[in-house]
């Protein structure tokens, strides 16, 4: 996606929009494409994410391979929103039907909302993929485009929604090693270049000190981490794997190279669990997410 990031150096945005009051008016094109996955490709995915061989797809694999179709939007010539400078802000997946790895799936992405926020405006880019006609998979990315204008939506003070389980003890389910390539391994999987992910002097020639994973990388693993701690052995040796219908995340700090991250899960019930990733004394919180499963 080299072309794609080359494009956005030289994108023109209608910078007025996004200092109106009013939203910002979104295109309505939308993208289409045909993936069928590649094997090779999904087991060095799944090997760099550390997924479960006997595990369903990973449920942000397909958000992932839409990455190139999702530029696409952004770059569309109607789109007030630079794509150099967003701020990935949140995840929302919905895998709603089996997903068969040797079919061929229907993607289409486009833009579905744009709402204000405390720092400036707030869009997301919706994928819908469908098989045999079906739809079997959304995701929502959320993206924030940092702009100072009227139109702020005030600071909004922290969720009480899980005080009462927060206070329960967060049980450890896997500590992680981030080596100073990790970004430039998962670019060589997304596709994802971008200067931020790759080397201390790209990312310092954007404002960060040092290079920082990719969000998509620390959701996956903690997934990851999440599904292995909760298979269990069936009577008949074989291991039941759970199944992930549900991830609403939003991420809070970026985890700079090298690190050493901890995955936690709490609040734990039948159908569904709150996962946190921190550093590693768990003094910061990186993302958090909500899982529903089966």
């Amino acid at each position: 996606m080299l072309r794609e990031y080359i494009m956005a150096l030289f994108k023109r945005t209608d910078t007025r929009q996004l200092m109106q009051f009013k939203p910002p008016t979104l295109p309505q094109r939308i993208y289409t494409k045909a993936l069928l996955v590649d094997n090779i490709h999904y087991g060095r995915y799944c090997q760099e994410i550390d997924w479960p061989a006997n595990a369903s797809m990973h449920p942000l694999y397909l958000q992932t391979m839409s990455l190139p179709l999702q530029m696409q939007c952004l770059l569309d010539k109607q789109s007030p929103f630079p794509l150099l400078g967003l701020i990935h802000a949140g995840n929302h997946v919905s895998v709603l039907g089996d997903c068969d790895l040797s079919e061929a799936f229907e993607c289409r992405v486009r833009f579905h909302d744009v709402r204000p926020h405390a720092r400036g405006w707030e869009v997301d880019v919706m994928l819908e993929a469908r098989q045999a006609g079906l739809l079997v998979y959304r995701a929502v990315s959320s993206y924030l485009v940092k702009v100072k204008a009227v139109h702020v939506a005030p600071r909004t003070l922290p969720s009480e929604a899980h005080n009462e389980c927060d206070v329960e003890e967060k049980a450890l389910i896997g500590e992680v090693s981030l080596s100073p390539d990790t970004g430039r391994r998962y670019a060589s999987l997304s596709g994802d270049y971008n200067p931020i992910h790759l080397s201390a002097l790209t990312a310092k020639a954007f404002g960060f000190k040092k290079p920082i994973a990719h969000g998509m990388w620390t959701l996956a693993r903690a997934l990851s981490a999440f599904v292995s701690h909760n298979s269990k052995a069936s009577a008949n040796g074989t291991e039941s794997v759970c199944h992930i219908t549900e991830i609403a995340c939003r991420f809070k700090r970026p985890v700079f190279l090298p690190n050493d991250i901890h995955i936690l899960q709490h609040c734990k019930t039948d159908s569904d669990v709150l996962l946190d990733v921190t550093n590693d004394d768990e003094s910061a919180t990186h993302l958090s997410a909500r899982i529903e499963f089966q």
